[in-house]
């Protein structure tokens, strides 16, 4: 028994040290928390018990619950068909035969107060398409919330209540944030209002599917009705607005993101001023630029965005004299790493201000002035393309014909000539590559091509290369692929 008791005290020992050791390491943030709350900044503190660790996240969450909301809307469906009834007759000048009344479907979300009088941030898919907005306090008291503006490009939402000396939560700098670092989530999940959940920021700098996608990834727990809800560091500043999940059970598995601050402060200032939010435009379509690219365009480096297309001729890139296969290495004196950098930086630029665009063209830098358009609404989906790939043949494994003008037509092809793939081999080069049935090649490297033999003779003509970078034209989009010849 003695045995077994020395075993246990053991096990405790190595827990309260793990216990204090955590503490220790949360020192800092702890000090922060101390300034934030109005206390003269000390030297990192040495917390001496978990209890002192529990008293940072529950002094944060004092500071920044006040300023947390339940949001309920009441949105209207679209009208539906009672069973039976498709297909019938229409009288002119009424609704269509059998057709119901739109419903009210109820919905929740969160969200947190960033001025005293009342301006709320929220997600855009928790109040974009409310009819009716109530907003309840942390305190019980009930408010109805107009909506000032919304920006599904972020899923950004603002709303705003009648009512002055709220209690509200500041707007960290959320560049400054840190893998690693200890942050609270704090919403209504399940509708379960002032929920707090903690957790570390697994990553930062995610990009999902938008062109405006900067999120913050955090292992704090969230889940449906926190939407729109605040993401807090341990200074008790808003870092993020917690917009989703991934998850195969609906409900929280450890992989959460949020919008971060410093975006989401953008959006706020346009939404209060202007009701919307306006974005710089270039009109192109811009591709990361890969070593085959770069040496196929004459490219130095990789640095830079490669235009894969220019949206039409009456975009300010067309009207600049942009093409497709210029490389954009400068804008507005400032040099380009990467597309989503020249896109965040296209949208912050005001809309028609005159910059100056440096590219390299054939291996040439050049330089041209465009001025800036406004950046037209996002696409509500993309085309799918559900073409079935069947055996072919060749070097890139894909059977060719030339296009024709009525190929180009049924097509709506910018470029009326090249190579339409009528087949690909599912597991030849192309293939891997993502070329489907119905791309066009217009050029292969630097070669152009206007038929199905030009497209075979440069294909033959590649004496050892391991890669070969296609321009192609998709759904009337052209853009670069680079396709890998090695078996």
């Amino acid at each position: 028994m003695e045995v077994n008791l020395s075993n246990l005290n053991k096990k405790f020992n190595r827990m309260r040290a793990l216990a204090f050791a955590l503490a220790i390491a949360l020192g800092v943030s702890f000090s922060a928390h101390k300034y934030a709350f109005g206390q003269q900044a000390q030297q990192p503190a040495v917390l001496t018990s978990p209890a002192e660790l529990s008293r940072v996240f529950i002094n944060v969450a004092k500071q920044v619950k006040p300023a947390v909301v339940n949001i309920d809307v009441i949105e209207k469906t679209k009208r539906t068909a009672l069973n039976g009834s498709e297909g019938l007759p229409q009288i002119p000048g009424f609704p269509p035969f059998g057709e119901m009344q739109p419903r009210r479907q109820r919905g929740t979300g969160s969200g947190v107060i960033i001025s005293p009088d009342g301006y709320i941030l929220t997600n855009n898919h928790v109040a974009g398409d409310a009819a009716e907005i109530s907003v309840k306090m942390s305190d019980g008291r009930e408010f109805k919330a107009r909506r000032i503006g919304t920006d599904p490009e972020t899923d950004l939402a603002v709303i705003k209540v009648n009512a002055q000396n709220l209690a509200y939560a500041r707007l960290g700098d959320s560049d400054k944030l840190e893998q690693g670092e200890w942050v609270i989530a704090l919403g209504s999940p399940f509708g379960l209002e002032q929920t707090m959940t903690a957790g570390i920021v697994s990553a930062i700098g995610r990009s999902l599917r938008g062109a405006y996608d900067n999120y913050i990834q955090t292992d704090a727990s969230i889940n449906p009705g926190n939407s729109g809800g605040p993401l807090v560091n341990m200074a008790g500043e808003v870092v993020g607005i917690n917009t989703m999940i991934f998850s195969r059970s609906g409900g929280s598995e450890g992989i959460g993101f949020s919008i971060p601050s410093n975006l989401a402060s953008k959006v706020y200032g346009q939404l209060v001023k202007n009701g919307k939010v306006t974005r710089g435009y270039l009109g192109v379509n811009l591709q990361p630029l890969t070593s085959a690219m770069a040496k196929t365009l004459g490219v130095q480096a990789t640095d830079g965005a490669l235009v894969g297309d220019v949206a039409n001729d009456h975009s300010p890139a067309a009207k600049a004299g942009l093409h497709s296969g210029d490389v954009i290495v400068e804008f507005d004196g400032k040099a380009v790493k990467s597309p989503r950098q020249l896109t965040e930086v296209v949208a912050d630029t005001p809309v028609g201000k005159a910059v100056q665009v440096k590219y390299v063209r054939d291996g040439r830098t050049e330089a041209t002035s465009i001025r800036l358009g406004e950046r037209p609404g996002a696409k509500a989906s993309e085309r799918a393309d559900d073409s079935e790939a069947t055996q072919g043949t060749g070097k890139l494994g894909i059977s060719i014909a030339t296009v024709t003008p009525e190929v180009a037509s049924e097509l709506k092809l910018k470029i009326s000539t090249g190579a339409v793939i009528q087949n690909v081999q599912p597991d030849g080069p192309a293939a891997e590559a993502g070329l489907r049935r119905g791309d066009v090649v217009h050029r292969v490297n630097r070669t152009p091509v206007a038929t199905a033999d030009d497209l075979t003779r440069a294909i033959r003509a590649l004496k050892g290369e391991k890669e070969v970078v296609l321009q192609v034209e998709r759904s009337g989009q052209l853009s670069f692929i680079t396709v890998n010849l090695e078996e």
